[in-house]
This record gives C-alpha cells, structure tokens and sequence, in this order.
C-alpha cells in the first residue's frame, strides 16, 4: 500500500501524508449484525460503515473473531512500519537539506542504500549494522506478509525490493530446516517415472484431486517432449512434486535412497517457484497444496500449518469460499475446478486444526461452495467424446473425505472452538455426534481402495476418541466414556500397527498427520487406563447410561455398544 510523500522545493517543510490508506479487498463475512440485517457490510476493522452508522460499533463482531483479530493484528503492524519508514525517510531528507548548506561527508549524515558500497569504498563492513539492518528489513518483510492476508489478489506489493517475491516469503515463512544444496535430481526416464506417478494417483490424487488429471497427463508430456519449450514452470512443478511426493511416500527412514531422491526432485521444482507461486491465481493455490502434500511427509524441512494457512488465506480473498452467483456467466468445467481447489484447501485445514488443536483458517458460516463431482459431465472437457475419460480415477472417495471433514468441523467448533463453559449435561449431544460418525462410515463408497478404506477406518476410530475425550463442554468424561476410548485406542493401535508393516507401495502413505493421531490416541490411552484402571481391566463393561432416545436426537438414536471383538 504506497504512502505518499511528497517534496516540494519551493517549500521549507515536508508534507507527509499522516493517514496511510490501508483496504481491504473483501471481507471473509459479514458480521453478524449485517448478515441479520441483510445488508451489506465493508468489513472495515474495527467495525464496519454499517455499525458505526448506527452507533453499534462495540457490537460488530465477524463470523470468525480470530480471523478478524487477525486482520486487525496486520492492519497494526503494517501502521506501525509506514510509520517508521516515514520517519526514516524524513531524517534522511532533514540530513540531506542540511548537507546542501554546510556540505559535510556525506557519509557521515545519510547511510548508504547499497549494501555494496563500502566494499567498493575499501572500508570494512560493520557485521553488527549489517545483522541490525537485515533484521530490520525481515521484520518489514514480515509486516508486509500480514498484510497478503488481507489483500493477496494484488499481483504486486509495495514495500518489496527487487530481490524479495511471494514465493520467497512464502518459501522462507514456512521452512524449517534448509534443503541441502547440490542434491538436484535428474528427470528420470519415463518408465521409471511412471509408476511413481501411478502411485501417487491411486493414493494422494485419489482423495484430494485438486487438479484435473488429463491436463496432469498433458504436464508430464510436455514435460517429456522433445521440444523444451512446450514444458510451462506450471507443468515441470507438478510432475516434480508428484514425483517428489511419490517417491517420499515410498522412503523408510530418512536419508534412505528414497529420501534424497524426493528432496532432488523438490530442490528441481523449486528452481520454477518464482514463476509459480502467486496470489492471485487459482494454479498458486494448486502448487501451494502440492507443496502442502509434500510437507506432511517431511516436516523436518516445511510446516505445514504455515503453507495450509497461506493457501486458505490466497483461496478466500480471490471468493472461492463462495460460489459464484447464478447469473455469472461461469462454464462447468472452471466451476469444478473452483470446487475442486476449495474443498481440498478445506479437507488439509480442517485436518491441520484437528491435529494440531489450533482454530480453522476460516469458519463454515463464512462459506458456501457445493460438492464437486455432483456430475459425470462436469468432469468431461469440452470437445472430448462421452466415456473417453472412463479410464481416470474416481472420485467417490474423495466425495467421502470431505463429508468427513465437514463432521468433525461441526464437532470441533462446537466442543472445542466455541466457549470454555462446561455444559450441564454434554452427552445428548455426543452421543448424537457420535452416531453421525457412524452414520457417514455406514455410506462410504464400497468402491474404496483397501489402503484408503484402513485410513478411513482409522479417521473414525480416531474422531470417536476424540469426541469422547475431556473438553471445554466436557471436561469431567463419564465411566463409560472411558471404556469406549479404552476400546477404540486398542483397535486404533492394531490398525495402525498392521498398517506400518505392509509394504509401502501397498498402501496409502503415512504421514506426519498420522503419526500425531498416534500420539494423541496414545495419550488418552494411558489417561483412562490412570484413571479407571481396576473397571477397565477386570472385564465388565459398565452400564449404559440411561440417556432417552428423545434426548439424544429422536428415534432410532442410542448409547454406542462396546466393541466386544476389541474387549476379548
């Protein structure tokens, strides 16, 4: 956002404009006095025109608080840099005003804007200012990053020099460890890369297909194609990173063959993020979420939180947390496209919250995009003749994975996210909630691969713990609460013990994700086991609670049975 400052010769004085104009290009919602008004709302921070019209502007709150404080947080750190710059800027005019008087060294009143400049001048370099000067401009940079967030559909951004992009702040906000350098992987032959590409398919692509697979198909020909030109950056980073990623899944330990086969093939994608990685386009949000798929295997070198975070946040400011509106002249195949990208950003969000108990990126209420897939048609290009894509995935699971990320959103928000006063009686609910997620196991598609159908079965064993595990509106769990968690964590451990033994290329891969679920499954374990270890261990499952059919959510509703099979 420029400041304007303006210098006039003829004048003694500095006009500096006191005010910078900070907007924001649109709000994630409207508040909640809007949204019941039916008005339109600015989303201005920190209240909207609407509420401060009507002198309600201590009763403006968004759909999603934390991400309006958030927004605000930016807003002040993005005030806060324009001020020191401004001042900067206007010591330095001082400096130079007086040198034109009393011509002093002119070394002495302004520093210099060139790193370089006392390496040509022969003086040594203060390593000090230097460090001082580099962390100052990083603490800009970061300033700068908040402030994408609230508007990332500029294609550029004032404040950045010649040598800082998106896609360096992107990749230096969200590394961990540095890549090793020299480790640069040669494109492999095709029929060695084929079957890497397969299993990606069949696993990775078959849950989150967030782009189509025939134009996937045309990348790795172009790719491929004797002509280097035919190849975009676009195309020669997902092929990388699907390589990269399938290769990853296939490694033991780190620093296998597998291993470093996978950071070659990342170091080989990465040459093309400056020409990738934009706000702005719906393909940056695509090769942020290859970037997201990689990090989940190796989050030794990238968060994930972070990366998931900076594609919620470029997906929710180009609107497609919205569909478009009926009268917008939209064809079908960019509309599934849209939906495709939005859910995927969901799915990753909504499983990054759950794992690392933080708050969602952006709230349900704040969004309205169906299910992609509602159609066989809207998966056939334009020009292709009926059943000439029979050959492509299906998309039933992933259909599956979203339902399921919608559930425990619900439950999430509700127990977890939306206040800390414990509930007179939580069970009702559970209980309900519990049910649902049994219901959404009993519709799953029976087309499902056997290594997605064992994830699936460990995301329900793994979402019962945690439903039933002490909460906000639960903190005080009941006895037989504890003989279910008791239960599901056993079966989760045999489940996921079975599931590291298999063959990798048999399977779906295991992620850092994975491995916290683990964690958190462990713990409860061993909680409830501290707590009730005489009840759970003698063999006699305790009674039911006595809760009514109508309490609990209408006929046909009941208390969850003990698994019996994971007793004996």
């Amino acid at each position: 956002m420029p400041v304007e400052t303006v210098l006039c010769p003829d004048s003694k004085d500095l006009m500096v404009l006191e005010t910078p104009l900070l907007r924001v290009s649109r709000p994630v919602a409207a508040c909640s006095r809007c949204r019941s008004a039916k008005v339109k709302c600015d989303g201005k921070l920190p209240a909207c025109t609407a509420c401060e019209r009507a002198g309600k502007a201590s009763e403006c709150s968004s759909t999603n608080d934390q991400f309006a404080k958030g927004k605000e947080r930016s807003y002040v750190a993005t005030l806060e840099s324009r001020v020191e710059k401004l001042e900067r800027k206007l010591a330095e005019a001082r400096a130079r005003r007086k040198s034109s008087v009393t011509m002093p060294d002119a070394e002495s009143t302004a520093p210099s804007r060139r790193p370089s400049a006392n390496l040509l001048s022969g003086k040594p370099v203060d390593k000090r200012a230097a460090r001082r000067r580099e962390a100052h401009d990083i603490d800009d940079l970061v300033s700068d990053f908040g402030l994408l967030a609230v508007n990332a559909t500029a294609r550029d951004f004032y404040g950045f020099t010649s040598e800082m992009s998106y896609a360096r702040l992107i990749l230096s906000a969200c590394s961990k460890e540095p890549l090793p350098t020299g480790m640069t992987k040669v494109l492999p032959p095709r029929y060695a890369a084929t079957p890497l590409i397969q299993h990606y398919l069949n696993t990775a692509f078959a849950i989150l297909p967030f782009f189509e697979e025939s134009s996937f198909y045309a990348s790795v020909d172009a790719v491929y194609s004797s002509d280097p030109s035919k190849a975009s950056p676009f195309d020669h980073w997902c092929v990388r990173m699907v390589l990269a990623i399938a290769t990853l899944a296939l490694s033991e330990q780190r620093g296998d063959t597998h291993y470093c086969d996978a950071v070659g093939h990342l170091n080989a994608a990465l040459e093309h993020s400056e020409a990738v990685l934009h706000p702005g386009f719906i393909s940056g949000i695509q090769a942020t979420l290859l970037l997201v798929e990689y990090a989940l295997l190796d989050p030794h070198h990238f968060d994930s939180w972070s990366l998931i975070g900076a594609a919620s946040r470029a997906m929710v400011d180009l609107g497609m947390h919205q569909d478009p509106s009926r009268s917008s002249s939209i064809t079908k195949s960019k509309l599934e496209l849209r939906r495709r990208v939005y859910w995927c950003v969901y799915a990753l969000d909504r499983s990054t919250s759950l794992v690392q108990t933080r708050a969602f990126s952006f709230s349900d209420d704040s969004a309205n995009v169906g299910i992609p897939f509602s159609s066989k048609s809207t998966s056939v290009s334009k020009g292709e003749p009926k059943g000439s894509q029979a050959w492509l995935q299906s998309f039933d699971s992933a259909v599956d994975l979203f339902h399921l990320r919608q559930l425990q959103s619900e439950w999430y928000t509700t127990l977890f996210q939306t206040g800390r006063t414990p509930w007179q009686d939580p069970y009702p609910y559970i209980w309900r909630t519990y049910e649902n997620m049994t219901a959404w196991s009993d519709k799953a598609s029976p087309r499902t691969s056997k290594g997605i159908r064992t994830m699936f079965e460990l995301e329900l064993l793994y979402s019962y713990v945690y439903i039933l595990s002490p909460s906000p509106r639960c903190p005080v769990i009941s006895k037989y609460a504890q003989r279910l968690i008791f239960e599901h964590c056993i079966s989760y451990a045999s489940k996921m013990f079975k599931l590291t033994t298999e063959a990798r290329g048999q399977q779906s891969p295991v992620t850092f994700y994975d491995a916290m679920r683990a964690y958190m499954t462990g713990r409860q374990f061993v909680d409830v086991v501290a707590r009730n270890q005489d009840t759970l261990l003698s063999g006699l499952p305790p009674t039911p609670p006595a809760t009514s059919p109508a309490a609990v959510g209408g006929a046909g509703s009941a208390v969850p049975v003990l698994d019996e099979h994971a007793a004996a």
